[in-house]
């Protein structure tokens, strides 16, 4: 194992479900979010941890990420939320995977398909997202083509919250005003809808009424959010593999972007761009090392780093470097330095950084 490494919290997860589930007051089914490689976090191993826990579905963007579960033995029900071909949504149904419905063209589809199964689905709804999901307009023809077809469990109902990270905003409280009367109009036809959903994690945290029956945590359940009570499920570090020291007006890494003002002794670390290392954090960018704040220099490397160990005293190589962690500087702070979020930060991290679960 490379000494690059992300640190994932099984500890750390389990509290912020508890967070979760201790803030509904009624039973609520929980849809766990685990696309983008558990934002990062190692789909697989998040699946079976969160499969213990009580959730009704894991939710994936695509067939790719569901086949990668089920091919790993994850036994738990799994929903597609995002796009999907036809050729995909046959064989979704072959895998009793459940998948999302977002254009009409695909209920004609779906309602043609002969299988002796029944076919389970769930309908996206698009309230001003303005992204997938059939529109208010197209309502009463879903409605008539979903209607006293046996061959068809219309089984959720949903759509997707633009900003509900803004506590304040009306656009939000206009989406749950106009979801709900499309609810309304939907349960008219269709006597049992068994998941309604709309709040995703800013939902969760912000909006009450946006619970319905049915939640969405992803990046909650990571502890990716401003909110003090959940905490960060991964920490990234690495550890020093050169030392050197360099004089007044040599430069580091390509581009020759720093030149140093004076002597300096600089440390070489194993991680970049490829690792998931923003190479937006060149030149203005920190990690810890030995409890210090060491500064980034010149441009990250796909594979390298170099960074600023002069004020270190005692320093050696294989030393561990945290890029962020619960204790110096988090994913969110670093995503802030870059003016980005961070989802951004972790669903970076590469596939070839190795995943700890202590």
């Amino acid at each position: 194992m490379g000494p690059t490494k992300a640190i994932i919290s099984k500890k750390n997860l389990y509290h912020n479900f508890s967070y979760l589930t201790d803030k509904f007051e009624k039973k609520i089914s929980i849809i766990a979010i685990v696309k983008a490689n558990a934002y990062g976090h190692g789909a697989v191993e998040i699946s079976k941890i969160l499969s213990r826990k009580k959730i009704d579905y894991l939710g994936v963007a695509n067939i790719q990420e569901a086949n990668e579960l089920i091919d790993h033995g994850i036994k738990k029900r799994i929903l597609i939320l995002g796009s999907i071909s036809n050729h995909e949504i046959t064989e979704a149904i072959d895998k009793k995977i459940t998948f999302t419905v977002y254009d009409i063209r695909q209920l004609n589809f779906i309602r043609n398909i002969k299988k002796k199964i029944k076919i389970k689905f769930h309908l996206k709804i698009d309230t001003g997202m303005n992204r997938l999901g059939i529109s208010e307009s197209e309502i009463d023809e879903a409605i008539l083509r979903l209607k006293n077809n046996s061959n068809l469990e219309f089984e959720g109902l949903f759509t997707h919250l633009v900003e509900a990270d803004n506590k304040k905003s009306q656009f939000t409280k206009k989406q749950l005003k106009s979801f709900n009367r499309i609810v309304e109009k939907f349960q008219e036809h269709f006597k049992k809808i068994k998941y309604i959903h709309t709040a995703n994690s800013s939902g969760i945290l912000n909006f009450k009424k946006s619970y319905f029956n049915t939640v969405r945590p992803g990046i909650l359940l990571y502890g990716l959010s401003h909110n003090k009570k959940l905490k960060p499920v991964m920490n990234l570090e690495t550890k020093i593999i050169k030392l050197r020291t360099i004089e007044k007006g040599e430069s580091v890494s390509y581009g020759r972007t720093f030149k140093a003002k004076k002597k300096m002794k600089i440390a070489v670390i194993p991680i970049g761009y490829a690792d998931g290392l923003p190479r937006s954090l060149s030149n203005i960018g920190h990690v810890y090392c030995n409890g210090k704040k060491c500064k980034i220099l010149g441009r990250v490397c796909m594979d390298l780093t170099m960074i600023d160990v002069s004020t270190i005293k005692s320093v050696s190589i294989d030393d561990t470097v945290k890029i962020f962690d619960d204790k110096n500087q988090s994913a969110t702070q670093l995503a802030k330095k870059i003016k980005t979020i961070p989802y951004d930060i972790v669903c970076g991290i590469s596939k070839r950084v190795k995943r700890i679960y202590t």
